[in-house]
């Protein structure tokens, strides 16, 4: 299956939620994995499907001793957590101390995504040339770095793909696709597309991935706050475009039907089953 990790360069600009969101509308079976190395925060954020806290020292924490030697895709799953709408998450470390003493085992976690039984999709913090878990980078089928279209966050990121690029080849010689996704008013179509367009026309192999919404309100619900019809939000809009983007720049899956634009449907926070739409996938409640 396949692993996309997204990344920032410097600042906030959004990649916790873009991840949670891209989580929420994937519309194939897919794990999040909180691995900022700055200190995860998706199990501080989440509950799970009663409404009860997601226990922060479950996760990529519990799973390291066995990553000492090769993880089984099933071992990833036996240490997430379901939260609100069915993803299920690996929480991540608590901060830079244990991210820097995994030391080399990111290189085993990041063979074990790659060999899981579905897509999981990496909430990587910021990524730089010396960043301790460059291999959840490298070994990513794409890599997505977010920025908001602000001239010193566009200069930043295209400094930060200049220094990442060569670091970026595996030992076959292969690269990982590298996107770049705009968090910006979706009504400036000009400015998202004028900031991706200065990135590319300095690193040629980085692909616009699409635009999402700079919705503060929307996102306030992957920090607890109830929304009024999450689906109908700007953010969740948005998302669901780049999710398709995404799907179509992917390993080809045989015998995979590829969604068509507008068909991802959102199980995120604020999601209820609708009797005459919902379907089940494993581990994972889908509504439409």
């Amino acid at each position: 299956m396949a692993v996309i990790t997204i990344c920032s360069a410097k600042g906030a600009p959004g990649v916790t939620t873009t991840a949670l969101l891209l989580a929420a509308l994937w519309p194939r079976p897919v794990l999040l994995v909180d691995a900022d190395p700055a200190g995860g925060d998706v199990a501080l954020r989440m509950s799970d499907p009663a409404g009860q806290p997601l226990d922060p020292a479950r996760g990529l924490l519990t799973l390291l001793p066995l990553a000492r030697r090769a993880l089984s895709p099933q071992s990833l799953f036996d240490h997430a957590q379901t939260v609100a709408g069915g993803t299920p998450v690996l929480a991540g470390l608590a901060g830079p101390e244990q991210a820097g003493a995994v030391g080399a085992l990111w290189q085993n976690l990041a063979t074990a995504f790659g060999d899981a039984a579905t897509d999981v999709i990496v909430d990587a913090g910021r990524m730089h040339s010396t960043s301790v878990h460059l291999p959840l980078a490298r070994y990513a089928d794409v890599l997505v770095t977010v920025v908001r279209a602000e001239v010193g966050a566009v200069m930043h990121v295209r400094e930060q793909q200049r220094a990442l690029g060569p670091l970026l080849q595996r030992p076959d010689g292969r690269f990982p696709r590298v996107g770049l996704l705009v968090v910006h008013d979706v009504r400036d179509l000009a400015g998202a597309a004028e900031a991706a367009e200065t990135v590319r026309s300095a690193v040629s192999w980085v692909e616009p991935v699409g635009q999402i919404a700079d919705d503060a309100q929307a996102a306030g619900m992957f920090a607890g706050r109830p929304i009024r019809r999450p689906e109908r939000s700007m953010l969740v809009r948005s998302g669901r475009q780049v999710v398709q983007d995404l799907l179509h720049r992917l390993p080809a899956q045989p015998g995979a039907a590829m969604p068509v634009v507008g068909s991802g449907t959102w199980s995120g926070p604020g999601a209820s089953p609708n009797r005459r739409s919902a379907r089940r996938q494993p581990g994972r409640q889908v509504v439409r």
